[in-house]
């Protein structure tokens, strides 16, 4: 068990602590395609992703992560990212494109 294996643990609470802290989830209510258009900017971190909208409901992708957020309309916002934000798009139920963010 290296180095690695520690840091995977160590932000894995992180997340988990930051999840759990109802003084950084902002949007308790649920979050509207607004939310990402007003505070979402291009330079953020996966950690400062988390901190301002809440861990994502999925991390799907290939490659890379496509990081996806619920929305009350029952439309989604994906986050593509690998070291950085690579696009962020609100999809439908389908899985359709109806928006580009970035």
């Amino acid at each position: 068990m290296g180095k690695n294996w520690k840091s995977v643990v160590i932000l894995s609470i992180l997340l988990l602590v930051i999840s759990c802290n109802k003084e950084n989830n902002l949007y308790s209510d649920g979050l509207t395609l607004s939310d990402f258009e007003n505070h979402l900017v291009q330079n953020m971190t996966y950690e400062s992703i988390v901190l301002k909208f809440g861990t994502p409901a999925a991390d799907t992708g290939s490659g890379i992560h496509i990081y996806v957020y619920n929305l009350i309309d029952s439309t989604e916002v994906w986050i593509g990212y690998s070291d950085k934000i690579l696009y962020v798009r609100q999809m439908d139920s389908n899985h359709f494109l109806l928006k580009t963010l970035l």
